[in-house]
C-alpha cells in the first residue's frame, strides 16, 4: 500500500502541471525530485512553482530548472525533538527523511511535530450508538472503540482534534460506555481534557448537546465517532468564521452508477436513453461547526416534539431558518463513515494510506 508522502516522488522530466496536481492531490504542499532508484534530486514546493509562472515557466515545462537541489535532509535516526530543533531554526516547513543511499524513505512536516496552540474551541464527539449494521464486531465493543490501524478510531479522531489545538473535547456515550470512559482514562499521553456526556436514553445525533456542563464561548466541532477522514480543523473553523454563519456542515460529493439504462419518455414517445448514468449528490460527512447561539436553537425543537432525541438534520433544518444561516464545507480528504463490515474492512485497508505512521504513533 502506497503511502501518501510516496505519490509526491516524481522524476526529474515530471512537468510543471503534473507536478502541481501531485501537490494539490497530497496536500503536502511539496514534491520529491529523485531518480529511478528514489535518490533524492531536489525539492519543489507550491511557492516555487507560483514564482516561476510568474517569471513565465510553461506548464508543460519539465519541473527540474524550479527545483532545490541542496535541500536539507535527515536521516532515519535523527529523533524527533531535534528535527523539530533543525526545522524550527531553518524556518522549513518539510524534512526529507533518507537513508545511507539518499534514498527517500519519509517526509516529516512540521505541523505534525509540533501541537497548535491551545484553541478555545471544543469539539464534541458522538459515541453512543449501537453500530447494530457491524454485528458481532459490536457485540463486545462500542463501535467507536474497533481498532483501525493501530488505535481506535475514536482515539485517532481525539488525537487529530488535538493537533489542531483542540484542548476539551466531550464525548457523548451510552452503550458500553464504561469501555470508552476506561480507555480515555488510561491515556496519560493526550495533553488535553476528556470529559464526557451521558446519556441515559439515546438522545440522538444532536440531542447530547443539551448536556454541555456550561455554554462554550467559542464555535465548537462536533463530529460522529466513527469517520475517518484526515480533515483540516484550523481550515474548517477558519472556514466557518469566514462565512458568518450559525453553523457550517461538511459535505462529501457521493456517486453510483444505476446499472440500467435509463429512459425519458414524454407521454408514451422515448426522448432519449442513457446507458448506466452516473448520479452525483452532496451528502452529510457528519462534521459540524456550532457557534453558541446555534446550541439555543435546541430547546426550541425538543419543546416541539416533546421527545429528548434531537437528530443533527433537524437541528440543521432549524438553523438554515434562522437569520444565522448554514454554510457548507466542501471535503476534499479522505472520508468514510464507518457503518457496517465492508466499510470497517476499507477502512482497514485505507488508514496506512490516509495516516502517514508519524500521524500513526502521535
Amino acid at each position: 500500500m502506497r503511502k501518501l508522502f510516496e505519490r509526491i516522488l516524481l522524476p526529474a522530466d515530471t512537468t510543471v502541471l503534473e507536478t502541481l496536481r501531485a501537490i494539490d492531490e497530497t496536500a503536502l504542499e511539496i514534491a520529491l525530485i529523485v531518480d529511478e532508484n528514489r535518490r533524492l534530486l531536489g525539492t519543489v514546493t507550491d511557492g516555487d512553482i507560483r514564482r516561476g509562472i510568474l517569471r513565465g515557466v510553461l506548464l508543460s515545462s519539465p519541473v527540474e530548472p524550479l527545483m532545490n537541489k541542496n535541500p536539507i535532509t535527515a536521516d532515519t535516526t535523527v529523533p524527533d525533538d531535534e528535527l523539530l530543533f533543525m526545522m524550527s531554526r531553518r524556518s522549513i516547513k518539510h524534512m526529507p527523511i533518507v537513508d545511507g543511499h539518499k534514498r527517500v524513505v519519509n517526509l516529516r512536516r512540521l505541523q505534525d511535530l509540533v501541537a497548535r496552540e491551545p484553541r478555545e474551541n471544543w469539539a464534541v464527539i458522538m459515541a453512543g450508538g449501537l453500530g447494530k449494521r457491524l454485528g458481532t464486531l459490536t457485540q463486545t465493543t462500542p463501535k467507536p472503540l474497533l481498532p483501525v490501524g493501530n488505535r481506535p478510531i475514536l482515539e485517532t479522531i481525539v488525537r487529530q482534534l488535538r493537533r489542531h489545538g483542540i484542548i476539551r473535547v466531550f464525548i457523548s456515550v451510552n452503550y458500553k460506555s464504561d469501555q470508552i470512559k476506561r480507555h480515555f482514562q488510561n491515556l496519560s499521553d493526550l495533553d488535553l481534557k476528556v470529559e464526557f456526556l451521558e446519556e441515559k436514553e439515546f438522545l440522538g445525533t444532536a440531542g447530547s448537546l443539551s448536556l454541555l456542563p456550561e455554554k462554550p464561548i467559542a464555535p465548537i466541532v462536533v463530529m460522529n465517532g466513527d469517520i475517518l477522514s484526515p480533515v483540516n480543523f484550523s481550515n474548517l473553523l477558519d472556514y466557518h468564521e469566514a462565512s458568518g454563519r450559525d453553523m457550517t456542515i461538511c459535505t462529501r460529493e457521493f456517486s453510483f452508477q444505476i446499472p440500467y439504462g435509463v429512459i425519458l419518455l414524454q407521454g408514451a414517445d422515448l426522448i432519449n436513453i442513457e446507458e448506466k448514468p452516473e448520479q452525483k449528490f452532496l451528502i452529510n460527512a457528519g462534521i459540524y461547526i456550532l457557534n453558541p447561539s446555534a446550541l439555543e436553537l435546541l430547546s426550541g425543537l425538543s419543546n416541539l416534539s416533546g421527545k429528548a432525541r434531537i437528530d443533527m438534520p433537524d437541528l440543521i433544518r432549524k438553523a438554515a431558518l434562522n437569520k444565522g444561516g448554514v454554510a457548507c464545507y466542501p471535503l476534499s480528504e479522505f472520508w468514510l463513515d464507518i457503518g457496517n463490515p465492508p466499510d470497517y474492512r476499507m477502512a482497514q485497508s485505507r488508514f496506512p494510506q490516509i495516516f502517514s505512521p508519524d500521524e500513526e504513533e502521535q
